[in-house]
């Protein structure tokens, strides 16, 4: 290549608008300010961590304050400033990275102690030609463990002419100690807006016609990074031939329109799910993929949200926001239940062998869902007179009859079943919860075939103990088992029933047991959670029993025989001899003590 095609070679917008000044810096005005006032009343700290995302300024910030702090200025000035002349000779060699007394390094290629050493070292001489000399340390989380502890001591106590600026995408993997001898400043991903506007400024100097939409885009792809929209400035430009167009930055992004977007998620909640796999087919036809796709539907969501709950969005285009105002009038609870559909839809998406048809599947899941009434419209559109409801697990607010504090209700019927002429509840005894509150009379044989005929008869309860024998009679065993093992009884009454739950239970568990109680006994039931007060369950009264029982056996006197030969025998299991046949190979004797086998029990 010869030397006229050489200085005639493009350079990249990002590096041809790349500031020189602090006045050139978009979006980072706290940071500007706190220079500007440290430099006028020399109060300027000897170390500077920048931090914040790609392409916000971190190195451009560092490099315009190296320039800055050895100014001479036109006039030979002695003074800093944030805004180089760029002409005097320290602005220039600084500018093409030259000058003997600003060093800048790249902490990924250079990681190691020997590095550090380096800079330790020069750091004891003074600045040859400079006002400071400045060491630049950009990426510096990647400096190993080494490299940081040997840097600690200088950092702390470094020369009086000596300036260290460091610069990371990570500030969680630089160490504390360094953190607590730097001055921090967080370089803010840059608005939307003023992103726009720079870009917009960019087209007009290099003559680029761009549409306003499509800048917008830009900024809103680049996520507040200004090399970013630099980046896809510079490639929008070449594709169009300086004529940048919405739908050409849309195509180019791989993204539908807002307006596209803004009509696939107004189809969904309008249960028109034929008409939002035909837009959703033209945006995949259009090079659209369906992560991305269902990403700004979340977006658009987002934002009819915010319209919704009363926040203003100014940035919005007149025709978008319109159609995000339409969809902010579907109320916010219908758009936070399509926030869940799409968010878990995305994560489905990512992990789909086919990602067109996952992405299908939840538009027709959404269109599915969206159009069904919100718990508040169900409560309005339910009469005000008590009556059988479809929904038998209604859950008032609160309990009408019980000054108690009370966490939960289930009903099995529309309107609360304690009324005035409910008797008061009795709090349950735990004799009430055992296996012996029930009636010692077995069940008749003909009896236990015809459990499902008892629904719809009216069945008097008198304990916890009777409702989990209930259920299991009617096949609810996995509620069964859940009665014995997490509900403490609190009280009882005819139809009403309070209880602490225990854990280990469903959301739906308690309008659930609403439900079957009503359906088995024949009559409205009200179920009350409190937060405490509840007594055993039954699995503990059981094993309470079981325990005493042991007790007893233990004052057995084979039972003490063997018990007493072996330090380390407990009595494991036992089962009352008049339930079974007593074997001889299942009692454990103590040897040789002429005692009889245990006839009372049959497993030591």
């Amino acid at each position: 290549m010869n030397s006229s095609s050489s200085d005639t070679a493009y350079r990249v917008l990002a590096r041809k608008y790349r500031p020189q000044r602090m006045d050139g810096l978009i979006g980072q005005d706290g940071l500007v300010t706190t220079l500007s006032n440290a430099i006028e009343r020399g109060r300027l700290a000897h170390a500077f961590m920048l931090t914040g995302v790609r392409g916000v300024g971190k190195t451009s910030t560092a490099r315009i304050l190296a320039t800055g702090l050895n100014c001479m200025g036109h006039d030979g000035g002695d003074k800093p400033t944030l805004n180089p002349c760029g002409s005097c000779a320290s602005c220039v060699d600084i500018g093409q990275g030259r000058h003997i007394d600003v060093l800048e390094m790249d902490a990924a290629s250079h990681t190691g102690v020997d590095d550090v050493r380096d800079i330790i070292d020069g750091s004891a001489y003074r600045p040859v030609s400079a006002r400071f000399k400045i060491y630049i340390i950009d990426e510096v989380h990647m400096l190993s463990k080494s490299a940081f502890n040997a840097l600690l001591k200088t950092l702390e106590e470094p020369p009086e002419k000596v300036k260290f600026i460091f610069a990371t995408t990570e500030i969680r993997k630089v160490p504390a100690t360094i953190l607590s001898r730097c001055q921090r400043f967080d370089l803010k991903r840059v608005p939307g807006d003023v992103l726009a506007a720079h870009l917009g400024w960019v087209c007009s100097e290099e003559q680029i016609s761009a549409e306003e939409p499509a800048l917008r885009l830009i900024a809103q792809a680049a996520e507040g990074s200004v090399r970013d929209s630099l980046s896809l400035l510079d490639q929008a430009a070449a594709l169009s031939a300086d004529q940048i167009t919405e739908q050409m930055v849309v195509s180019m992004l791989g993204q539908a329109g807002a307006s596209q977007i803004a009509g696939i998620l107004a189809a969904c909640l309008n249960g028109q799910a034929g008409q939002a796999l035909e837009q959703f087919a033209r945006a995949d036809d259009g090079g659209a993929e369906p992560e991305t796709i269902l990403a700004d539907m979340l977006e658009v969501c987002h934002q009819a949200s915010l319209m919704a709950a009363g926040a203003s969005l100014p940035d919005l285009p007149e025709g978008l926001k319109q159609q995000i105002s339409e969809l902010a009038a579907q109320g916010i609870a219908r758009l936070g239940r399509a926030w869940q559909v799409l968010l878990s839809g995305h994560k489905e998406v990512g992990g789909a062998p086919n990602r067109r048809s996952a992405a299908q599947m939840v538009l027709i899941r959404l269109a599915h869902i969206a159009p069904m009434p919100t718990p508040a419209e169900i409560i309005r559109k339910l009469p005000e007179a008590p009556q059988p409801a479809s929904h038998p697990a209604l859950m008032p607010a609160s309990e009408p009859s019980s000054p108690a504090p009370s966490s939960q209700l289930a009903t099995a019927t529309e309107a609360p079943a304690a009324s005035s002429e409910q008797p008061h509840s009795a709090p349950i005894s735990p004799s009430d919860t055992t296996e012996e509150a029930r009636p010692s009379a077995p069940p008749q044989p003909e009896a236990e075939p015809a459990a499902k005929e008892l629904q719809g008869t009216d069945i008097q309860l008198n304990g916890l103990a009777e409702i989990a024998e209930l259920a299991e009679q009617n096949g609810a065993f996995v509620l069964s088992a859940r009665l014995r093992q997490h509900i403490r009884p609190v009280s009882m009454s005819p139809g009403r029933l309070e209880i602490q739950l225990d854990g280990g239970t469903e959301d739906d568990f308690i309008p659930q047991l609403a439900r079957q109680l009503s359906s088995w006994t024949g009559q409205q039931w009200l179920i009350s959670v409190r937060e405490a007060g509840g007594g055993r369950t039954l699995n503990e009264l059981k094993e309470d029993d079981a325990e005493q029982q042991r007790a007893e056996l233990a004052q057995h006197p084979d039972v003490a025989a063997v018990l007493n030969m072996f330090d380390s025998a407990t009595i494991t299991n036992f089962t009352p001899a008049s339930s079974q046949s007593v074997q001889d190979d299942e009692v454990q004797t103590a040897p040789d003590t002429g005692a009889e086998p245990n006839s009372h029990y049959r497993k030591v």
